[in-house]
């Protein structure tokens, strides 16, 4: 007996010990999901401890539920650490909200929130609820995790339906799965944890493919329209059914939208006038309502409204566009980074944006109706991805563009006069292309001059200068490149040493990348990275070059850079380039990208240039 007490108090104080490597544990997850009269029921109850002051963050409870998704019997309790009960939660401290983001007019979505804290570590939170839907598309989208960054100690997910009710399913890193027969009905089961915590990584593909997942849908469904997953085509089909009856206009935006292309012969010049059109009369306002915000508002209110999401936009472009007699096609795609692959073998809703393809007799259209951005230009959020064409019985899918270097060239002409006993006043001539083409976009479109200051000086800024003047340009609408200028302080440029001066880089921004020892996940690279320098330094009077500097080259299977000197009357030049090849590199290929990135970073802290009198 002594024996079994000794082992059982070890266990305990092992346990304690090892929770304070994290803030809070999820200690259990169970969900059961059935059917009741088509109606699916979900319960779900939740155990977690709090084991610090850093970990009450998650003893605040928030429960996503909607019109669609009905919520009831929320219950929970804290427990001190040795299981007593503390306090039951009380129905005055739950509170109602919106949950509403800075991009929306009105959602569907609300949430339920409470708070349960002790004033002693560690201790436990419980809390269970309900959810009802009578209509759906997803049984559940399963992620038995509460944060990346504690883990999961025990998860379960069962769903029990009639054997003649068919679903699909996919799971990701789970342990442990059942499929029981009881009586007239199916029971599947799984079981996982989370204990491998997953740590964000430079350059690392989307983190959600390496937590424990189960998703379920049913084969055959009623959503606002009869559909089925049982292929993609299937699913086009649905999605042309929700499209169907709303993309009517009204005849005053039928006849500006004749004028606006009155005189305009070439197809290619029709859209950019009506895309540009629809950038200066409406602008984008999630709007998530109704079919769980699948179904776009039709195209008449938007043409009265000005105003719609992705889904709304896209589809009164598509009228416009049919107003002029051009095809287009409403397309659905995952957007953002890292790029997410798209489940092929597994027909169901895994999109999050909606853009239009445009197939042209000579040229190919994708256009964002979103956007404010160039002509015919995706950018960085859904360029080189799988994108389904919404197209009836005909839906397929097609790759969007992918970006080539030219397209993410990023250039700088830096000029730095000499002065011996000041800063310098250093100009900085940057053209950007790609993702900092579309952040300089959205910063001089939409934030005043003194957060466009506070950003620039707090974000773009190189290491160890400070910002004096700035000015944003733009060439025109459709040009796929922003200009910033600039005039920036620093003291850091020219070293003294006896009759020498040390001339130092003005390195590029590289990110800090992990030991290959440290490394868990491949590397994802979306699109290239292309830089190129021009920097144009002052040799003062009475000094000339110690020695003219050797070429420098590096080159592998990630990229290549190169750094090379010109020296003119009373300057010299330092241009460099280093281009990154987009592609995955798995965790076994890290080491090469790692000397590859290691060894540019050496060469750009480098002194190459001595000037001596």
């Amino acid at each position: 007996m002594i024996k079994g007490l000794l082992i059982t108090g070890f266990s305990i104080l092992h346990f304690c010990i090892c929770a304070q490597d994290f803030n809070a544990e999820l200690i259990s997850y169970e969900t059961t999901i059935h059917l009741d009269d088509e109606k699916l029921i979900s319960n779900t109850c939740v155990q977690v401890q709090i084991n610090n002051r850093a970990g009450e963050k998650y003893a605040k409870v928030s429960i996503p539920y909607s019109k669609l998704k009905k919520i009831s019997k929320i219950e929970a309790s804290i427990k001190d650490h040795r299981g007593k009960l503390v306090r039951n939660l009380k129905r005055k401290d739950i509170s109602d909200r919106s949950y509403i983001s800075d991009m929306s007019l009105y959602e569907d979505d609300f949430l339920k929130e409470f708070t349960l804290k002790h004033n002693s570590y560690p201790y436990t939170i419980t809390y269970s609820y309900q959810i009802q839907e009578s209509e759906f598309i997803f049984v559940d989208y399963w992620i038995p995790v509460l944060s990346r960054q504690i883990p999961t100690h025990k998860a379960s997910l069962t769903a029990t339906f009639p054997q003649d009710y068919q679903i699909s399913y996919s799971s990701n890193l789970i342990k442990k799965f059942n499929i029981d027969t009881i009586e007239s009905m199916l029971r599947y089961s799984w079981e996982t944890a989370y204990s491998d915590i997953v740590k964000s990584e430079e350059f690392a593909p989307q983190l959600n493919d390496y937590l424990p997942s189960v998703k379920i849908v049913p084969l055959d469904f009623s959503y606002e329209e009869a559909g089925s997953f049982r292929t993609w085509t299937d699913l086009g089909i649905w999605n042309s059914k929700l499209l169907h009856g709303i993309n009517e206009l009204p005849e005053k935006e039928k006849e500006r939208i004749r004028a606006t292309i009155k005189g305009l012969d070439e197809d290619v010049e029709k859209i950019r006038a009506l895309y540009h059109y629809l950038q200066d009369e409406t602008r984008y306002i999630n709007v998530t309502i109704e079919t769980g915000g699948l179904k776009p508002y039709p195209a008449a209110y938007v043409a009265e409204n000005k105003y719609g999401d992705c889904k709304a936009l896209s589809n009164y472009f598509q009228s416009v566009l049919n107003e002029a007699n051009i095809k287009s096609y409403y397309t659905k795609v995952y957007a953002g980074e890292p790029i997410r692959q798209i489940d092929k073998e597994f027909p169901s809703q895994q999109f999050n944006h909606i853009i239009l393809y445009i197939p042209l007799e000579k040229d190919t259209l994708w256009l964002d109706c979103t956007s404010d951005a160039a002509f015919d230009y995706l950018g960085t959020f859904t360029q080189n991805r799988e994108a389904f064409v919404v197209d009836g019985s005909d839906s397929r899918f097609i790759r969007t563009p992918a970006l080539s270097a030219i397209d993410v060239l990023e250039t700088r002409r830096i000029t730095v006069p000499y002065e011996r006993y000041s800063d310098l006043d250093v100009e900085f001539q940057k053209t950007y292309r790609g993702d900092m083409y579309e952040l300089l976009l959205e910063l001089d479109d939409n934030y005043n001059k003194g957060d466009k200051s506070m950003i620039l000086r707090n974000y773009l800024m190189e290491e160890g200068f400070e910002l004096v003047d700035y000015e944003i340009n733009k060439a025109d609408r459709d040009s796929t490149f922003i200009q910033l200028s600039y005039v920036a302080g620093t003291d850091r440029i020219y070293e003294h040493y006896g009759n020498d001066i040390l001339v130092n880089n003005i390195p590029f921004t590289l990110p800090d990348i992990e030991e290959p020892e440290e490394r868990k996940l491949p590397v994802q690279i979306d699109y290239p990275i292309y830089l190129v320098d021009t920097i144009v330094y002052e040799i003062p009077g009475g000094y000339s070059l110690q020695k003219k500097p050797v070429p420098q080259y590096v080159s592998g299977s990630p990229g290549e850079y190169s750094l090379k000197f010109v020296q003119k009357d009373r300057s010299i030049e330092v241009i460099k380039s280093l281009l990154v090849h987009p592609g995955t590199y798995p965790v076994e290929e890290y080491p090469d990208f790692h000397s590859f990135c290691r060894e540019v970073d050496s060469m750009e802290h480098k002194i190459f240039i001595t000037l001596t009198k």
